[in-house]
C-alpha cells in the first residue's frame, strides 16, 4: 500500500510514495572536511529522495526536495503538548497606596496539530 508522507520546510506538503520506492534524508551534499561537525541552521536542513526499486542509483531517483526539515508517515499518529495560559493583572493606586493582583490559570493539554494546507485538501476530497 502506498505511504502518505507529510514533508516539513519551506513548504509543507503531501507526497503519496509508491510500495516500491525507497525514501532517503540528508544533506544536499554530504559535508567535507571541518564542515562534517558544523551546527549551523543551514546544517539542519535537509534533502528528501525518493527512489524507484530498492537499489539506490541517481538513475532511479524520481524525487528530490530541497530545504526539508522534516517529515512523517501520514498513517503515524502525532499530538503535541500544548500550554495555555489565561490571565489579568489588575492595578490599584489610591490614597491608600499602590496595589497589583495578578489571576492566572494555566494548563497543558495535547492536541493534534491541524495542517491548513491539508484540511483544505481533504474538504475538497470530500466533495
Amino acid at each position: 500500500m502506498p505511504k502518505e508522507l507529510l514533508v516539513f520546510g519551506t513548504k509543507t506538503f503531501k507526497i503519496t510514495v509508491p510500495d516500491d520506492s525507497r525514501v532517503t534524508f540528508g544533506p544536499w551534499s554530504p559535508p567535507t572536511g571541518s564542515e562534517k561537525y558544523a551546527t549551523s541552521d543551514r546544517a539542519l536542513v535537509g534533502t528528501l529522495r525518493v527512489y524507484q526499486g530498492t537499489p539506490k542509483s541517481s538513475e532511479n531517483v524520481i524525487a528530490v526536495f530541497s530545504q526539508v526539515t522534516g517529515f512523517r508517515d501520514l498513517s503515524l499518529e502525532y499530538a503535541e503538548e500544548v500550554a495555555k495560559e489565561e490571565g489579568a493583572t489588575i492595578w490599584k493606586s489610591d490614597k491608600n497606596g499602590y496595589e497589583r493582583e495578578e489571576k492566572v490559570s494555566r494548563k497543558k493539554e495535547w492536541v493534534v496539530p491541524v495542517v491548513p494546507l491539508l484540511a483544505e485538501i481533504e474538504e475538497d476530497d470530500a466533495e
